[in-house]
């Protein structure tokens, strides 16, 4: 066997253990990490030069370290807007006595959400809305699938929504309103058809929420709700003006979300103390829970976890597997619209963003010029095809691991929904152009 077959084996064997945990029992984070390690190891010894093998390390891990920075920024500033009561505001309006309100409230503020922001930071924050909730656990893991769906799916018609329309975008091969215009139906009927599937079972059953924390015993309701609104704003702007900021200055977004948290560290923690008092809510023996707090919060056994499955991703690209796997897709496929619908199911087990990457090479923009509807549908298709598996996004491996969710019971009770609205949504696009 050939070490590029051995990779691919590896690989495979790996992916199964993580697929396997409920009943293997084995931690999916060293899975990850170790496997990562594994494959690179194996990648340097068919390589001819250790300096080659170097090279690539080097490239892989500044780019997977720029994925994970941000999602650690992130992680603290939604943990700090937790800490501090700001989440309240919106579970108070997202959340319901039914919990079939609550299911399609949750999803379209995701889905918007996610097109403003991006579907990573729009699932961190609607997993730390809905976490503590007292649901039975297959409504729960239903709850946390389609948050899932939602983001990615909002984000498929953003240029700043997910990472490949952005580099969509960034490559001049599709326009901001070119790619609202031809992606936003789809998306929505990618979300809904699987919504609608979801409403049956939520349908007569009742939430039971974890009360909501509280910042004091003595404060009057009126200065806590400010004070929990002025978080909220503070922390929500600031990750609004991540994207802003990032396409304005071209600084990487790990940069910029760093920079902000700087900020809310230097000017924003040192005023929260003055601010409770003008809100006249009594201060605890902690005013108020820092950012260094929200530090140690963090659930870093996720962040070790998306870690390994990006550098095992990566060392997929750099040996060339993706590559020859775009090739034979080129060969046998034949029809462009065929490949990139292909290539939106395989994003459920790869990167979409080396898929995405080796699509922009595969057809010339000469031929296909800015806002065609093959480079649509491929924003579309690689944005939401990830939602076919947990392991597909982002955002599904955030959820698996904040939520718990396990892969064996999203595939059987949940992918066939994310394939139903995935190819609903491919095949009005189809129709559209």
């Amino acid at each position: 066997m050939s070490l590029d077959g051995l990779i691919a084996m590896v690989f495979f064997l790996i992916y199964l253990a993580i697929v396997m945990e409920e009943w293997l029992h084995w931690d999916r984070t060293l899975l990850a990490l170790g496997g990562a390690v594994f494959l690179w190891g194996l990648f340097a010894i068919s390589q001819d030069s250790y300096s080659q093998t170097l090279k690539a390390l080097e490239y892989s891990a500044a780019k997977t370290s720029q994925i994970v920075l941000f999602l650690l920024a992130v992680m603290m500033l939604v943990e700090w807007i937790r800490e501090n009561g700001g989440f309240v505001v919106l579970q108070k309006w997202l959340l319901h006595d039914s919990a079939l309100q609550e299911l399609w409230r949750i999803t379209w503020v995701t889905f918007f959400l996610s097109a403003v922001i991006d579907n990573m930071t729009s699932t961190l924050i609607m997993l730390a809305i809905i976490k503590g909730r007292h649901l039975e656990r297959n409504r729960q893991w239903t709850l946390v699938s389609m948050v899932v769906l939602a983001a990615n799916a909002g984000g498929a018609w953003s240029p700043i929504g997910d990472v490949t329309t952005t580099m969509l975008w960034i490559a001049g091969m599709v326009s901001p309103l070119g790619l609202i215009r031809g992606g936003f139906a789809a998306a929505v009927l990618n979300c809904l058809l699987p919504l609608l599937l979801c409403t049956r079972v939520f349908t007569g059953s009742r939430a039971s929420h974890m009360r909501a924390p509280v910042l004091s015993t003595g404060a009057g309701l009126t200065g806590l709700e400010q004070f929990q609104n002025f978080i909220l704003c503070i922390g929500l702007l600031l990750m609004l003006l991540i994207p802003v900021l990032a396409h304005l200055t071209d600084l990487a977004p790990a940069m910029v979300a760093i920079s902000c948290l700087v900020v809310l560290a230097c000017v924003f923690d040192p005023l929260l103390s003055q601010v409770k008092r003008q809100f006249q809510i009594q201060n605890r023996p902690q005013p108020h829970s820092k950012l260094t707090t929200a530090f140690f919060k963090i659930d870093w056994p996720s962040i070790v976890f998306i870690l390994g499955i990006l550098l095992c991703m990566d060392l997929l690209h750099e040996s060339g597997l993706l590559g020859l796997l775009s090739k034979l897709m080129l060969v046998y496929l034949g029809d462009e619209f065929n490949q990139i619908f292909v290539l939106g199911l395989l994003s459920a087990f790869l990167d979409n963003i080396p898929l995405v990457s080796a699509s922009m090479n595969m057809f010339d923009p000469s031929v296909y010029p800015l806002d065609h509807g093959l480079w649509l549908f491929l924003a579309y298709c690689a944005g939401t095809g990830g939602s076919l598996l947990v392991l597909g996004s982002a955002a599904g491996i955030v959820a698996m691991g904040q939520e718990g969710l396990k892969f064996a019971w999203f595939l059987k009770n949940f992918s066939p929904k994310a394939l139903l609205g995935y190819v609903a949504g491919a095949l009005f696009f189809w129709y559209m152009h």
